[in-house]
């Protein structure tokens, strides 16, 4: 059995000219749904871009200079980026704490002195899709440990919360 036939058929069973052309509606049927759904997908970036945002960020085992130089109102960056994370809008301070044993070996979290743990919100304007959640161009995930800054102190720290 030919692939093309003396008819002109494909396996006897299709014109080729014919298969040309069907080939051609599917393209343009798949391409015209591509860019519907791509126009969609725009739309709903755009209606979600500048949504508000708030980060909370763990900063762990620091000392009482670095707790006092953040206020509500400054405003703090991504390191990596230069990016505008957000404004503080709460700080919530508690005693630095370790885990260790008492003299029966039972487990225990002692304070360390003069260590300071911090909560820190900070409200940005971001977006939200499908995949990820972004400030600026910075993506943020709950646990994604960052270097971040304000004019007066740089942080290492961890997101521990988002709400959107």
């Amino acid at each position: 059995m030919k692939i093309i036939d003396s008819k002109g058929k494909i396996f006897g069973i299709i014109n080729y000219l014919d298969l040309v052309v069907l080939l051609i509606v599917a393209l343009l049927i798949g391409k015209f749904f591509v860019l519907d759904n791509d126009e969609k997908t725009k739309e709903l970036l755009q209606t979600q871009a500048n949504k508000e945002i708030l980060l909370t960020y763990s900063v762990e085992n620091i000392k009482d200079v670095s707790v006092n130089s953040v206020k509500e109102g400054d405003i703090f960056r991504d390191v990596e980026s230069g990016n505008v994370l957000g404004e503080v809008v709460k700080k919530e301070v508690s005693d630095a704490k370790m885990q260790t044993t008492d003299k029966d070996g039972n487990v225990i979290y002692s304070t360390i002195p003069d260590r300071y743990d911090m909560l820190l919100t900070l409200k940005g304007k971001g977006k939200e899709t499908e995949k990820n959640i972004k400030i600026s161009t910075v993506d943020v995930q709950v646990g994604r440990k960052m270097l971040f800054e304000s004019k007066l102190i740089r942080f290492s720290g961890i997101i521990y919360d988002i709400k959107y």
